[in-house]
């Protein structure tokens, strides 16, 4: 394998701007998806102590740096802990803005790689802007949208950065010194953002210590062994009064079922690629991540072979580094999770790190094939060509799934935001414990003390009397209504529909009231999920209305005694408006 010295071709400037445009295209994109989707609320592990007990402590003036090193499930978020106490203080802690973080820790990871393809496909502009665009489409997909409308998930986004960021470092002209230390810098930030963060170390030693960027083997050897110093005192660090989660444990799954744990990883690697957490998704995930794995081994063993061109290899370094980053990252994900099933592998949370494998091929792969001198040119296009429409069209079939799963993750985070704001009133929903906090009682004392302590300027509801809220008469077009009512047992079922009267989309809730002799008006719940309604969408010809449908199971005995009219109320969460559905059920509960 040869590395041909070539004068590279030249553009013209209008395509430069229009292959930088398709560039742009996919984080626009995600922004008004973002835009459309994003709520302000604080979602399950954000009510935490070690993160919603921050703005407490802060403005309690008794916040200490062992808040700060408090361990979150399997990481010490030392950093992002820094990053959502300020954040959180400049926005009232809106949780938006911590969004924006995330989206713009991805604009970085995308930036980085950008300016690290250039130098790999140097000879070749064209293919380094189409694998830019590719790289693009992969970054800012909204398969992972979990991450993008979860606040707490830029710690996903932060190892990525510093590990690129150490890439883009090492190829610079700094004195060595210099460079092995902003890396050491890098890596020790990274350990200290996310659980994997303790990877970048592992993944970094080969282009620091075996590329050939340090002059002199004593020298490479004493950088070497500090370097592995400054890993084991991290981890040594890193372990102090670690709290291992309890799990299931990966010996006990590889004895039970070993194909399971492969299942896992590959799944885990293949998760990008594909739109829906179910059966047929972790039979294409897996096959889809061992594809990748596969030529992955296959490009490093040929990049091995032509070891002693130093031309090709100073080219590749950073993405095998970037593709080692994803494995090991999904060995990692495997060990701790693997007894959870392969289907918890394609939670759309963890999606960046099977990107981090896939976007590395998309560089390797025509990186090899143009020093393949037994490959025609033709052939190489076609090669290429073909990888490319096969990512892209991949990509197309889970796009679709992944924006209505998107959609649906927005409406949940403002049933989600308007259950928070009933905490006070209302016995425990269903709602809450499924969209806003599984312990409904510790999120109630958490919203009270952040809103007595000003860290935030939204406000719970201090009443649920009808009054209280302004109600509306439905407009002239309905907007929805009562469908089925009827006692099974101890519960009351309802089943219905509702739009948002001001914007023609899905309610952001459904509130549910009761009335009778000697019961005044009062809200007695709140709907517990939404329904797919694909025939309300034909009938009323307006494609938002099939995230409307909506299903409420309401305990009898949060029900006052005597003869009750029940109705039901599309909810604004911002405004606090109930605006009235048609229908109403009637229920005399003794």
């Amino acid at each position: 394998m040869t590395d041909p010295v070539q004068s590279p071709a030249r553009l013209p400037a209008w395509a430069h701007s229009l292959l930088a445009v398709l560039c742009l295209l996919p984080p626009v994109a995600l922004a008004l998806l973002l835009r459309r989707s994003a709520v302000n609320v604080p979602y399950w592990d954000e009510w935490d102590d070690d993160i919603a007990g921050l703005f407490l402590k802060w403005h309690a003036g008794v916040l200490t740096f062992g808040d700060f090193w408090a361990q979150h499930t399997e990481s010490r978020l030392v950093l992002p802990h820094a990053i959502f106490l300020l954040l959180g203080n400049l926005s009232h802690w809106n949780l938006c803005w911590e969004m924006a973080g995330t989206f713009l820790l991805a604009v970085g990871a995308a930036t980085m790689i950008f300016w690290l393809g250039r130098k790999t496909l140097s000879q070749q502009p064209l293919t380094a802007w189409l694998a830019g665009c590719l790289a693009s489409v992969l970054i800012f997909s909204p398969t992972q949208y979990q991450a993008w409308l979860w606040g707490l998930e830029l710690i996903l986004y932060l190892p990525l950065v510093c590990l690129l960021a150490s890439l883009l470092v090492w190829q610079t002209r700094w004195p060595q010194r210099t460079r092995f230390l902003a890396c050491g810098a890098l890596a020790i930030i990274s350990t200290y953002s996310f659980s994997n963060g303790l990877l970048a170390w592992i993944a970094l030693f080969p282009i620091l210590f075996l590329a050939g960027g340090l002059v002199g083997l004593r020298q490479q050897r004493r950088a070497a062994l500090l370097w592995l110093m400054a890993f084991l005192a991290n981890v040594a660090l890193y372990f102090q009064d670690y709290q291992f989660p309890a799990t299931a444990g990966l010996w006990a799954v590889l004895r039970a079922r070993p194909f399971a744990v492969v299942e896992y990883l590959l799944t885990f690697l293949g998760c990008p690629l594909v739109n829906q957490p179910d059966s047929a998704a972790v039979t294409s995930g897996c096959l889809l991540g061992g594809v990748q794995l596969a030529l992955f081994a296959v490009v490093a063993l040929m990049v091995f072979r032509a070891r002693k061109n130093p031309g090709l290899m100073a080219r590749v370094w950073p993405w095998l580094t970037l593709g080692g980053y994803g494995i090991l990252s999904a060995l990692l994900a495997t060990v701790g999770r693997a007894a959870g099933g392969p289907a918890q592998a394609l939670s759309p949370r963890y999606g960046i790190f099977g990107v981090c494998l896939t976007v590395s091929l998309i560089y390797l792969v025509p990186r090899v094939l143009l020093n393949t001198p037994a490959l025609s040119t033709a052939r190489r296009r076609v090669a290429l060509a073909f990888l490319a429409a096969l990512v892209l069209t991949l990509h197309a079939l889970a796009v679709p799934a992944a924006v209505m799963n998107m959609t649906i993750a927005g409406l949940d985070r403002q049933l989600a935001k308007s259950s928070l704001r009933f905490l006070s009133v209302l016995p425990p929903q269903t709602a809450t414990e499924l969209y806003l906090c599984p312990n409904q009682a510790w999120a109630k004392l958490m919203a009270q003390a952040l809103a007595q302590a000003g860290v935030w300027s939204f406000s719970l509801h201090p009443t649920r009397r009808l009054a209280d809220f302004n109600p509306a008469l439905a407009p002239a077009d309905p907007i929805g209504s009562i469908e089925y009512a009827q006692v099974h047992g101890p519960d009351l079922l309802l089943f219905g529909w509702a739009l948002a009267p001001s914007r023609r989309v899905a309610a952001d809730a459904v509130v549910f009231t009761c009335e009778g002799p000697g019961v005044e008006p009062q809200i007695f719940g709140l709907i517990d999920q939404r329904l797919m309604r694909g025939d309300l969408a034909e009938r009323l010809g307006n494609p938002a209305a099939r995230f409307a449908g909506w299903q409420k199971k309401c305990p009898l005995t949060d029900l006052p005694h005597g003869a009750l009219t029940l109705k039901a109320w599309a909810y604004e969460v911002e405004t606090g408006q109930v605006t009235r559905l048609t229908g109403e059920a009637r229920l005399d509960h003794r």
